[in-house]
Parts: C-alpha cells; structure tokens; sequence
C-alpha cells in the first residue's frame, strides 16, 4: 500500500510477541505498490526486521517457495521466518502477518546493479529455473496457459468507463482517458488473445518462475550482494516468464543491452522463444492497467494526489515513447 492503513501498533506488536517472541521498540510504516498489504519496517533492540500485513488470507504455497528455495541452497532469496510454531505466517484478526529479515539495502530500480550484480541475478535466476521444484509444487502453484486472466478486468473497465460517472476529478479524468485509448486497447487484448492461441499449441519446459522479478523486486545490498524478494505470486511457467524482465525490458526501470548481456552471462545459454516474450509484454501491461484501475476506480480510502499518481503512469504506457511503442520489438541475446 502506498499509504499508512493506521493499523494500531499495539495489535500488531501483541501478534509479534506471541508468534515470534520479539518486543518491537517501533514499527515504521514502508510504502509499496502491493495494493492488498502494507509494509513495515519492524525494530527491537537487537535486530530489525520487514513485516507484510495481508489484507485477507495468505496462500501459503506463495511463502513455502521462498523457503523451500532457501532451505535446498538456492542464494540470495530473501524467506519468511517461521514461527514459534514453525508456522510461516500468523493471522492477525482478518489479516495476515508475515515476518522476513530486514535487509539493509535500496532496490534495483533506485540504486541499479553494476555488471557483477547483473551476472549474480543471471546465475541465481537459473538456479531457481533449474531447482526443480516445479515436481514438488505440481497441483498447488497455477500452471501457464496462457489464457491471458488480465483481459477479464480490462473489458470490465472498459464498459465502467463507458457509462459510470466518478465524483472524484482524478477518477473522472482516467475514465475519460480509458475511453480515448480504448481501441488501442482492445487491439492489445486481441493481439494478446491471438498469441496466446498460437503458444498453446507449442511445447514448452515448464519451470517454477517469480513470476514478478523486475528491478523494484531485487535488493541490492549495503554490502554489495542482491536478494530477491516479494514472491507474492510463484508459478509453473516457461522461462520466458522471468526473462520477460530482462529481454529488452522497460518495467520498474529499463535494462540496458549490456545489462542484458551481463545477465546471461550469469544465467547461460538459452533458447528463447520470441513470441512468448511479446505475449508477456502485453499481459503485463493490461495486468498493470487493470490492478491500477482498479485502486483508482474502486478504492474510496486513496487520496486524490495519489489517486492521478497511479492513473498518470497507465497514461505515460500510451504516450509518445512509452512503453507501447517497443511491445512488439524483440532483440534476443
């Protein structure tokens, strides 16, 4: 969340002290992008540590990858801490709290990787892709089909849009911009619907994959190393799922070709498929369209700066150089 839910320190402090044994001497709140959890910065003292409170239930396989990543040797994969209960998270009335080390650091999309960084992402990436835990989480993570579940929200808005007037002057500005752009935007849908046929008939070595690892999900440390966090939403999908962030990407921060080429030299040779990655291009940008419409249509409790502040970056994907433009260009490594 990017703004202070004013949840009450002291509830969360009894949760800590009875899941985990620690007496929190403060608890400062971290803006994030996660729409359905708010992010804390937890202090005792002794030790920090980085607390997600989940709005609603946590799907528990979503916190056991990280772990089990961790536990079988992967590097540089930031796990929750378990419980005294040996739990990997706790509930907190109706919500959720889980506990993860605190690591000192800024992410990528702030402080940027240098080469060594690049080749370190490259070779823990693959070693995710090669774990072979995509046998042990079979039949609890969902498996790519590319079905493209992002179009649903989208046709949705699309009709709200159409016909629903919003009170709030952001709102109202975002719902008339939607309707500007919907034919690019049902082009996109189409295009997406039209690959995403085409891929279905290929085969493909189905990996687990972060499934989100864009710069703004990689740490990189004080002292020089990188983790790799939120694995809010792990899958079984093709490789191309995660190299979606790295091949000529644009999302959270441009990757630069000899980024790129650091990258792989970390990871390794690869073949990859160029049609999957055009596909994935477009269901992220109607993914990030759709969750951005819906905070700024559907939630009463942002402000109104923050409100333009999430519709003004949807806007800048169909302006003059935005990230529209190179969708469909594709320079592999």
């Amino acid at each position: 969340m990017l703004e202070n839910p004013g949840l009450h320190p002291d509830e969360m402090n009894e949760t800590l002290r009875a899941a985990y044994g620690i007496d929190a001497s403060a608890l400062t709140f971290i803006p994030s992008y996660d729409p359905h959890a708010a992010s804390y910065r937890v202090t005792t003292p002794e030790n920090s540590f980085f607390l997600k409170v989940r709005f609603g239930p946590v799907h528990e396989t979503t916190l056991r990858v990280p772990r089990t990543l961790h536990d079988a040797g992967v590097p540089n994969i930031l796990a929750p801490i378990p419980t005294r209960a040996s739990a990997l998270w706790t509930p907190m009335k109706d919500r959720s709290l889980v506990l993860q080390p605190f690591t000192r650091g800024h992410n990528a999309m702030v402080a940027g990787m240098s080469a060594t960084q690049w080749r370190t992402f490259g070779a823990t990436l693959r070693a995710v892709h090669d774990s072979g835990l995509e046998q042990r989480f079979a039949g609890t993570l969902s498996v790519e089909g590319f079905s493209l579940a992002a179009g649903d929200p989208v046709r949705r808005f699309l009709e709200l849009t159409a016909h629903e007037a919003f009170a709030s002057p952001a709102a109202a500005r975002f719902a008339a911009y939607w309707q500007a752009q919907a034919g690019r935007i049902g082009t996109m849908l189409e295009r997406a619907e039209e690959l995403g046929a085409q891929l279905r008939g290929r085969s493909f070595d189905r990996v687990l994959c972060h499934a989100d690892i864009h710069a703004a999900n990689i740490v990189v440390t004080d002292d020089g190393g990188i983790v790799l966090v939120d694995w809010d939403g792990p899958m079984i999908a093709p490789r191309e799922r995660d190299l979606l962030f790295v091949i000529g990407s644009r999302i959270a921060r441009s990757v630069e070709p000899r980024e790129e080429a650091w990258f792989f030299e970390g990871y390794g040779a690869v073949e990859v498929d160029t049609e999957a990655i055009i596909y994935y291009r477009h269901e992220r940008i109607l993914e990030d369209i759709g969750v951005d419409a819906e905070s700024v249509f559907g939630d009463p409790s942002l402000s109104e700066a923050t409100r333009q502040t999430q519709a003004d970056l949807v806007m800048s994907f169909f302006a003059p150089g935005g990230i529209l433009e190179t969708v469909e260009q594709v320079t592999l490594p």
